[in-house]
Formats: C-alpha cells, sequence, structure tokens
C-alpha cells in the first residue's frame, strides 16, 4: 500500500433520489421513487460516475438490494458489478423484518476496496434504533483495514438524520472513540460518509421554510482531539433537502458527506463532484490523502 490514500464518499440514495423526488420524512409526499424509470435513469448516471473514479477506496451510502424501494431495481448487484475486481463489503442498515421476499428490504453500507483488505461491521448507538411497521434501522460502521499495510484504518458511516440530535451525539462520541483507538494503536485513520452533521459553515441560497430544515445539526468541532481535522469542500454542497423535487436556489443545500482524519494524516485536496443532484439527494466527495508520520 502506498503512503497516499484516495477515497470516495457518496450516499447514493438507494437510486430514488434524484432529482425528481421528493421524500415524506423530509417533509415531502413521495415514499417510493416515482417510477421504475427514474430509479433506471439514476442507476446509469451512478454507475457511470463511479467506473470513471480512478480511486483506491469507494465508501457508498444508501445501496440497496432488490426491493420496493428501488422499484425492484438491483441496485446492489448493478453497483457491485461495476466495482468488479474490488474486495466489496455490503451490510444492510436499514431492514425489514416478517415481509414475504418480493417486498424484503435491504439498504445500507457497502465499502470497496482496490487491495486485498479485511472490512467488518460494528453497530453504533442505540441498539433498537427505529421502526416504521416491519422497516427497521439499526445503525452501524464498516472498517477497512489493508492486509499489505495495516496502517491505513478507513471508516464508512451514515449517522441517524431524523432525530432531536441526541442519537447522532451518541452515535459521534461511539465513532470519534474509535477512531482515536486506533489512532493511538498506529494507525493513519479516515473516516468518511454521510454524517448528518454540517461539516463546513459556507451556506447557499435558499427558499426552504425553516420547518423543513429540522434535523439540521453542526459538526461539534470542540468535541475533536488535538489534531485531527475535518476535510470537507467548502465551494459546493453534498445534499438537498427533499420536501420537494430539486430546484436550485430553492431547496436548502448544506455539506453533511466529507472525511475526518487522524493527525498523522495529510490532507492533499478534497473535492465535491457537482452533479446537480441529477441522480441522488448527495453528491460524491473525493479525498486524496498522504500519511505524514
Amino acid at each position: 500500500m502506498a503512503s497516499s490514500l484516495s477515497v470516495l464518499s457518496w450516499n447514493i440514495g438507494y437510486a430514488g433520489l434524484g432529482a425528481e423526488s421528493d421524500f415524506f420524512k423530509d417533509g415531502g409526499k413521495g415514499v417510493l421513487p416515482p417510477s421504475r424509470r427514474v430509479v433506471l435513469k439514476n442507476l446509469d448516471g451512478i454507475k457511470a460516475l463511479i467506473s470513471a473514479q480512478d480511486v483506491d477506496v469507494f465508501l457508498l451510502q444508501e445501496v440497496s438490494d432488490n426491493s420496493p424501494l428501488s422499484w425492484w431495481v438491483p441496485v446492489r448487484s448493478e453497483i457491485e458489478s461495476t466495482l468488479d475486481g474490488r474486495r466489496v463489503r455490503f451490510d444492510p442498515d436499514t431492514f425489514s423484518r416478517f415481509l414475504p421476499g418480493p417486498l424484503r428490504i435491504r439498504h445500507g453500507l457497502l465499502t470497496a476496496v482496490g487491495a486485498a483488505a479485511e472490512i467488518d461491521f460494528a453497530p453504533l448507538p442505540p441498539k433498537e434504533g427505529w421502526s416504521i411497521g416491519p422497516v427497521r434501522r439499526a445503525f452501524g460502521y464498516q472498517t477497512a483495514r489493508f492486509f499489505d499495510d495495516p496502517r491505513w484504518v478507513l471508516i464508512n458511516l451514515h449517522l441517524s438524520a431524523f432525530d432531536d440530535g441526541d442519537i447522532r451525539d451518541r452515535q459521534l462520541a461511539r465513532v470519534l472513540e474509535v477512531a482515536q483507538r486506533h489512532y493511538q494503536a498506529g494507525a493513519h485513520v479516515v473516516v468518511g460518509g454521510d454524517w448528518n452533521l454540517i461539516l463546513t459553515q459556507p451556506g447557499w441560497p435558499h427558499t426552504t421554510d425553516l420547518e423543513h430544515l429540522f434535523w439540521i445539526r453542526h459538526f461539534p468541532i470542540e468535541r475533536l482531539a488535538e489534531g485531527w481535522r475535518i476535510a470537507a469542500d467548502e465551494k459546493i454542497p453534498t445534499v438537498r433537502t427533499n420536501q420537494k423535487p430539486y430546484v436550485r436556489g430553492e431547496n436548502f443545500t448544506s455539506t453533511i458527506d466529507g472525511f475526518l482524519v487522524s493527525p498523522n494524516v495529510g490532507i492533499e485536496a478534497v473535492q465535491t463532484i457537482d452533479t446537480g443532484f441529477e441522480h441522488t439527494d448527495h453528491m460524491p466527495v473525493i479525498g486524496r490523502f498522504v500519511a505524514v508520520a
């Protein structure tokens, strides 16, 4: 493994939250994507972008198995075929119970690496998560360690969004504890994903009513141990609200996707790829890092 590492993080929204979609938990009306045709359009765009990226690691969130959420389009297997030749691990953090096969829901985290690696999954609080009928959310994170250079540790996460902040606070505390433990053991640590916490301060024009911004929280920088840094793009937002289909300048946008790096990791570059939220309600972020100690 080289002393440098490139990582792409992207919440692909199960290929169902493209520019034409809204979502009921964000104040919209949609539960499912508008149509199977829209999911296929989104998936084609997601696959094309992933295929075009020459990075060492992909940290993806909201990757869905064949389910009603994606109009039975096999999003996960299509993504994995695009990542052919890489070590891939998928762990559902949203899934159904007691539903027959055609109605089964499984979507969550997918980590893909280009080198031999061990990837595992561990839970985040709360233990039970939340449920809507037979659908349950059980939070967790994936950790990747490379066999040829175990100094690098990559963590893929997706923190809670629609809570009063308490769940996110407990999840963040656990992540920071785990990351610090890896660093103290000598690892170069990169934590990436959808934090559901605002990582940078710049704001962009919008006309979104405050009632649709109930979930907004800022990353508590003061809780970072000495030397730890946020790596996020301050020029281009990574997420938009889903109370309505996307209209530039109307939907609230912010940066909640990016990376946290340990003191022994240098940040060479971090850039959001501006997709105009065409294929999902998040935009991908690429970070390039180097071991400095």
